[in-house]
């Protein structure tokens, strides 16, 4: 990437505090939450049959989106990296808010909490533009 003048660059730390959050995101439920995670689903509406798949799938993702946080090899599709974790945000913000409604009264506020996360997102996303 070519220096732009009065172009922000994006501190590393922001790229690995993302990928922490996602192995935390992707292995956690596995390990401890594998039950809460499969009613999340259920009351989002998923038939039985779908739930594990998608469980196991978004799981998956989440770990292979915080990997490549810290993998130096992506750098060249970076960009792509940060808008595909931005439309997933987004997407599990959308279904949540949706489909969950009780998340916007949930006292630990996770669906305001993927705000910032959307805006960091945005921030690297662009930060990688030439």
């Amino acid at each position: 990437m070519e220096n732009v003048p009065n172009k922000p660059s994006a501190p590393a730390y922001l790229a690995y505090s993302l990928g922490v959050l996602w192995l935390w995101s992707g292995i956690q439920p596995l390990c401890c939450a594998a039950g809460e995670s499969l009613a999340l689903l259920r009351a989002v509406g998923l038939p039985e049959g779908w739930l594990w798949p998608v469980f196991a799938g978004a799981s998956l993702l989440d770990v292979c989106f915080g990997l490549l946080c810290f993998w130096p090899g992506w750098r060249a599709w970076r960009a792509r990296l940060w808008l595909a974790q931005l439309a997933t945000v987004a997407g599990y913000s959308l279904i949540a808010a949706l489909r969950l409604p009780e998340m916007w009264a949930h006292p630990f506020a996770p669906l305001v909490k993927n705000v910032p996360i959307l805006a960091v997102l945005f921030f690297l996303y662009n930060s990688e533009l030439e």
